[in-house]
């Protein structure tokens, strides 16, 4: 259980438009990452499931000391308004100390290497593209490796990203080439909406710099 007084949240637009980004500097929420797409699997995390009881809510991602929350493509709910909103309840929940995660609830978990090239290559993007994936409130992780071809995992914020196949490709599969030049042929992943690529980011806003 999460137990504390006051409790600072910052509130960073991410990449990805459908997303925010809800940081908790100084408090740990959770050792593994947990991601949470419907209502129904939400029950698993308390948090999660009042986030849910907004309708526009379509995904939770809890990793570290933040949390990502998406918005319903659909959905016509500006940022600017539903903010206050996602800070109250998350803020409220902390501050009482309530838990994030039920017990034995499943975790996303890494697939482990089936020989030594697997191993260096997860290695490779775990010290090399998941960091900058993390401040960017999403993941990526290393799925497999067949004839060439390495397969990533996507969850957060990475999900549903119009920024997805530029990192895919250009961060993930020119790193990888550069270091694997013989074996890798390919990065792709099944997580890549590749019909809908943004190769610029636009700045945002982050109120880090704010009062809360």
């Amino acid at each position: 259980m999460v137990k504390a007084k006051t409790i600072s949240i910052h509130a960073v637009q991410v990449p990805n438009p459908n997303a925010m980004k809800f940081e908790i500097p100084g408090l740990s929420l959770t050792r593994e990452m947990y991601e949470f797409a419907s209502p129904e699997a939400a029950q698993a995390s308390p948090l999660a499931a009042q986030l849910f009881s907004f309708d526009y809510v379509d995904r939770v991602f809890f990793y570290r000391n933040f949390i990502t929350v998406h918005r319903k493509e659909e959905s016509d709910a500006d940022w600017e308004e539903i903010l206050l909103d996602l800070r109250v309840v998350i803020k409220r929940h902390l501050e009482l100390g309530e838990p994030v995660i039920l017990a034995d609830t499943p975790f996303l978990q890494d697939v482990e290497p089936k020989n030594e090239l697997e191993d260096k290559i997860r290695k490779m993007i775990d010290l090399q593209i998941r960091p900058a994936t993390w401040g960017d409130g999403g993941d990526i992780s290393f799925l497999g490796f067949d004839d060439g071809i390495v397969k990533v995992k996507l969850a957060g914020a990475c999900i549903g990203c119009p920024f997805g196949p530029r990192t895919v490709k250009q961060g993930v599969e020119v790193l990888l080439k550069r270091v694997f030049p013989y074996e890798v042929k390919e990065v792709t992943s099944d997580y890549v909406d590749w019909s809908n690529t943004q190769t610029e980011i636009t700045p945002g806003f982050d109120d880090r710099d704010h009062d809360n």
